[in-house]
């Protein structure tokens, strides 16, 4: 077995993300690897083309909110000694780009385990992530 060095965990404050990333934790420990929590703040997608809407506000408040579910995730973890990043876009392809700009040798995504009606009509992070890429994922139940 390599080396493990760099372990990313997709983390939305979820017990599912949650769990995700103590998994990860425990994986990396043996290796002294590197773990980042990623939140990302998915698009806001508002009907026609809304110029009143001030997105750039709601933007920076998302951000600042994902700023405080990481802190939480950290504190509930223990406050191991992570990275933490938060983006702004599509989830899962955001995550797959950390990753790759990382080189992280894991993924780590928790699921809620929606059945598949509900994830085609809602989607899954983790299913898509699963499919585009190109490092490792464990998805975490």
């Amino acid at each position: 077995m390599r080396a493990m060095k760099q372990v990313i965990v997709a983390v939305d404050g979820s017990e599912p993300s949650l769990k995700g990333a103590r998994l990860a934790l425990e994986y990396a420990k043996p290796f002294g690897a590197k773990v980042t929590l990623v939140y990302v703040v998915p698009p806001v997608v508002l009907p026609g083309d809304a110029p009143w809407a001030p997105l750039d506000e709601l933007h920076q408040s998302e951000l600042a909110r994902g700023q405080k579910v990481l802190a939480g995730v950290v504190e509930a973890l223990g406050s191991p000694a992570v990275s933490c990043v938060v983006k702004l876009g599509p989830p899962a392809e955001l995550v797959a780009e950390q990753a790759e700009v990382m080189g992280a040798d894991l993924v780590v995504v928790g699921s809620r385990g929606l059945g598949a009606v509900k994830r085609l009509l809602v989607g899954s992070v983790a299913d898509r992530l699963v499919h585009i890429c190109q490092r490792p994922v464990l998805v975490v139940h």
